[in-house]
């Protein structure tokens, strides 16, 4: 029973009593029935009295206990006659003031820091007491392939089928790993905590540094080239020159014992022209232009390196498979590049094949993806690592130009790109970014 219920009771029965004891002397004792009717007054304003000063204050302060119950800090309670019951609303009213400028501005902090996450470039990736993604920011979510964010909430990395996610889910406190993802970006993990509610929570920063090292090794690379480009060129050229006059000097003398000798000047010369070649291909890496970007259509971009392929492949009884989408797609790149780059993966695919295989060159759309798949002898984890390493080759004969050059290009136009082998097939794949293309 509330107390406004029992304070209604009391006053009931207190009435009752002196109503009664005041009828029974209304006629046998009017002075004593006169005083029990001003005692009856009097009782009367005590308890008006007494339910201000204790009721009131009272029902007040269970009002206030509802309002904040129901979390509402924009109410405030009306002050009344009682100046008991003025300091128990004032102070309540305080307090909600206090308790709603707290709870704006932290609504205002949280905000920032959920705007502040979301354009963050690292990854960041917040887990609850059961080791469950219970927040994740957009890069983190790109990272684990994912699009949506919201599909992995809940979730922990074992139920996250990535290459990525199995790596996180390794990751011990405190500790730092460098993950290396799509063949060529390197991002470095570390695992931390915070205190939430008295407990260790546990958070994942995940940095980008395939740029910054990507720019320390080409600038390292390119200041090399260039010094062994002009040493070896000034060399080579002299030493070309000089053997080719001596090469006419033998032939012009004709005599059988310079014929040795002859052979040796030609083979040297040969090698000489030889590196001379190889000096170029390195330049050439390195005086690639960026890129200058305009509408391309992409199915006239793979008829082109269909066209320019296919000759190779028929020699060698490889099928060149070509799907194009049904409706036209404009790519915005450098049209030129793109060309050389995809002529590249495809001679990558059909020297690894050799003879008697199959080319699949395909386009994806949502997201807008180019595929060159082959059937060949495929790539083997450890070898997988290296490949986009500068002037890494697995070719006896080659110069590792083709893949440095096909990164340098779709790095240039800010388009990932991966190289793996599953279930028989060896597929290169561009991941061309939306807003570098759209649908006709």
């Amino acid at each position: 029973m509330s107390t406004k219920w029992l304070f209604r009771l009391l006053s009931f029965g207190v009435f009752g009593v002196l109503t009664v004891a005041d009828v029974f002397f209304f006629r046998k004792n009017l002075p004593v029935f006169l005083g029990v009717l001003g005692v009856i007054f009097i009782e009367a304003i005590l308890l008006l009295v007494l339910y201000r000063r204790l009721v009131k204050p009272h029902m007040a302060m269970l009002i206030g206990m509802d309002l904040i119950r129901e979390q509402d800090f924009s109410s405030r309670l009306r002050r009344s006659k009682s100046r008991e019951t003025n300091r128990i609303i004032d102070t309540f009213n305080r307090m909600i003031a206090e308790q709603r400028k707290e709870r704006v501005v932290a609504q205002e902090k949280n905000h920032f820091l959920e705007l502040l996450l979301e354009a963050s470039a690292q990854g960041v990736i917040i887990l609850n007491f059961d080791e469950q993604i219970s927040s994740i920011n957009r890069v983190g979510a790109q990272l684990l392939g994912v699009e949506n964010s919201a599909d992995i909430i809940g979730k922990t990395f074992a139920q996250i089928n990535t290459e990525f996610a199995a790596v996180l889910s390794s990751l011990q406190q405190g500790n730092e790993q460098v993950v290396r993802t799509f063949g060529h970006s390197l991002y470095r993990c570390m695992r931390s905590s915070f205190v939430d509610r008295g407990f260790s929570r546990p958070f994942i920063l995940i940095e980008e540094m395939t740029h910054e090292l990507m720019r320390i090794e080409k600038e390292s690379y390119e200041r090399i080239i260039r010094m062994m480009a002009h040493e070896v060129n000034n060399s080579m050229s002299g030493i070309s020159v000089t053997l080719g006059v001596v090469a006419e000097v033998l032939e012009k003398s004709n005599l059988p014992e310079t014929a040795d000798v002859l052979q040796a000047v030609q083979a040297s010369s040969e090698r000489s022209r030889r590196m001379a070649a190889f000096i170029a291909n390195l330049a050439a890496v390195v005086r690639i232009p960026l890129p200058t970007l305009s509408e391309v259509s992409l199915s006239k971009l793979l008829r082109s390196v269909d066209a320019f392929s296919r000759i190779e492949c028929r020699n060698r009884n490889i099928d060149l498979v070509l799907s194009l989408p049904q409706n036209d797609i404009t790519l915005r790149a450098d049209g030129i590049q793109m060309e050389q780059a995809l002529n590249n993966i495809v001679k990558n695919a059909y020297e690894s094949i050799g003879q008697n295989g199959e080319i699949k060159i395909s386009v994806t759309e949502n997201p807008l993806t180019i595929s060159v798949a082959d059937n060949g002898p495929g790539i083997s984890p450890s070898v997988r690592e290296k490949l986009f390493t500068p002037f890494f080759t697995t070719k006896s004969t080659g110069q590792g130009v083709g893949l440095t050059l096909i990164r340098e290009v779709l790095l240039n136009h800010h388009f990932r790109f991966s190289l793996s082998t599953s279930e028989g097939w060896t597929t290169f794949s561009i991941y061309c970014q939306a807003e570098n293309s759209k649908f006709a």
